[in-house]
């Protein structure tokens, strides 16, 4: 993502504006993994059901959950790594998946 950032002619050294996404089997495993990012400084934090093309798996299927949150950051090397490994950590602590991050270009 780093890279993708900066062939836009992202200046990395800015702050940006950072979505991460993860996913739960449980509407209270994501609701309690918002918490923490919640006191962790992280806004707009949305707890949804996952949406699914398939109408077999809306009747039938599992319930997925996601947590959004947002951030502003310094999308560095090093703060890219330690916040994927905390979101990670979250995300297994409560049975779940992080699906990675999204940043604006700042320029």
């Amino acid at each position: 993502v780093l890279a993708a950032l900066a062939s836009h002619g992202a200046d990395l050294s800015k702050a940006a504006h950072t979505i991460h996404f993860l996913y739960f089997k449980s509407q209270s495993a994501a609701t309690s993994a918002a918490s923490e990012l919640r006191s962790e400084g992280y806004q707009n934090l949305r707890v949804h059901r996952s949406p699914t093309s398939s109408i077999w798996k809306r009747l039938f299927g599992p319930k997925e959950y996601s947590c959004i949150a947002e951030t502003h950051a310094v999308p560095s090397e090093s703060a890219v790594f330690a916040t994927t490994d905390r979101m990670n950590a979250l995300a297994e602590k409560y049975g779940g998946d992080y699906d990675g991050w999204e940043a604006s270009v700042e320029k």
